[in-house]
């Protein structure tokens, strides 16, 4: 019975699918704490921030437009969204260069 070999690219690929979910999944969570200071890098994240303006009720003896723009708030609506195909797409790429260069340098070697 023969021991299986070695497989460089398929070590390779473990790693890098393991690295990418890891900072994928970092990177959601402090976007999640703090969705409109935080800078995204990772290109699977997708913010959408709306903002909106929202006025309290102005007293009944006040001068209404004045009023109007001492309690006027700003309303964030924040959206984030999760790039799944450019994700799988980054994911496989580099897996399917490791198995071919694996596969090549088998043929080179003529094993």
């Amino acid at each position: 019975m023969s021991r299986p070999g070695f497989s460089v690219a398929t070590h390779l690929s473990i790693v890098w699918g393991v690295t990418l979910a890891l900072m994928t999944l970092l990177e959601w969570g402090a976007v999640e704490r703090n969705p409109l200071e935080h800078e995204i890098i990772s290109p699977f994240i997708e913010r959408q921030v709306s903002v909106s303006v929202e006025s309290q009720q102005a007293p009944a003896g006040a001068d209404a437009p004045a009023a109007e723009e001492a309690d006027a708030v700003l309303r964030y609506d924040v959206a984030l969204g999760f790039n799944g195909p450019l994700f799988l797409l980054c994911f496989f790429i580099p897996v399917l260069i490791f198995q071919g260069g694996g596969a090549l340098w088998r043929r080179r070697r003529g094993g």
